[in-house]
């Protein structure tokens, strides 16, 4: 059991572990009336996410929900150096096999979408959107797939993207106003240059590196600063996977930030945005040659009911 979050005194709020052999039962008790269940718990460290969207979808068919959306992740695309920019949904996934977190959402979205064909009375959504900005606390997959890194771990000129929080919610709530079905991207725009995103977020200095040098300055700093991120997530960071939105687009959603604006009104500037340039030139030279020198010595789930 968890704190019941804060809510409008209109809805009413309930705790429940999804992953519960019944969970199933006790959801569709909760909501014996919804005609929509929207599926946003996930771990990403979790053993049980598969286990908890079964009892999702389970309890949707008991009540006989008119719509079921179900929150994936833009990582089911996986990020390779072949992929088409932008991707659409005409894409086929194919999450990077290291990268547990990216494989578990298409194993999800693989476990809805069966459950799709066998209830067809049901209008499903699969959601899957864009690196999101904004939500309380640290952001790991943020950290860990698309911070803007000085110098990038990727090749001049990748492109990151990146979702508002609130603009995730207005798409969610938008997928029920309009009773869609199917699978959309959600996403502001075609992203951003990594360079141009490090500018924004950390205000750092761009200097003109050697390819060899900055190969392994960025290297470095994985290392160091990526300890704790998780198995496979460098090639998420190395890699451009920015996503199309045009197909919810059409729908008529729009999102009220850009790339840009998400990232900067979320961003929590550190003290070296307050360094002069000079300074933070400087800083950068002797974080480089002490890189090259290490180098060289060896190296939830929400239910709604319409009235």
């Amino acid at each position: 059991m968890v704190p019941a979050p804060k809510s409008s005194p209109n809805i009413e709020v309930c705790s429940l572990d999804l992953a519960d052999p019944l969970a199933e039962e006790g959801l569709a008790a909760l909501a014996p009336e919804a005609s929509a269940f929207v599926h946003l718990a996930w771990h990403p460290g979790g053993k049980h996410n598969l286990t908890a969207t079964r009892h999702v979808l389970g309890a949707a068919a008991a009540v006989n929900a008119r719509q079921v959306v179900h929150l994936s992740s833009a990582t089911v695309y996986g990020a390779w150096a072949d992929n088409p920019l932008p991707l659409t949904e005409e894409a086929e996934p194919r999450p990077n096999p290291e990268f547990a977190y990216a494989v578990e959402k298409r194993a999800a979205e693989d476990l809805v979408e069966r459950w799709a064909r066998e209830h067809t009375s049901t209008e499903v959504v699969v959601l899957r959107p864009a690196c999101t900005l904004g939500s309380a606390g640290e952001q790991p997959l943020y950290q860990a797939l698309a911070e803007p890194r000085r110098p990038p771990l990727g090749s001049e000129g990748r492109v990151v993207q990146f979702l508002h929080i609130d603009d995730l919610a207005g798409a969610v709530v938008h997928t029920l106003a309009e009773d869609l079905s199917g699978t959309y991207n959600v996403a502001p725009d075609g992203g951003l240059t990594e360079e141009a995103a490090g500018a924004l977020a950390g205000g750092s200095a761009s200097l003109p590196l050697p390819a060899a040098f900055r190969a392994s300055l960025a290297a470095l700093h994985w290392r160091s600063a990526r300890h704790a991120a998780p198995p496979g997530a460098e090639a998420y960071a190395e890699h451009s996977w920015v996503i199309s939105g045009d197909k919810l687009r059409l729908t008529g959603w729009r999102a009220e930030y850009s790339s840009e604006q998400a990232l900067v009104v979320t961003d929590d500037r550190n003290r070296w945005d307050d360094l002069p340039q000079g300074r933070r030139v400087a800083l950068t030279l002797a974080a480089a040659g002490f890189a090259l020198a290490a180098t060289g010595a060896g190296g939830a789930a929400w239910w709604h009911h319409r009235h």
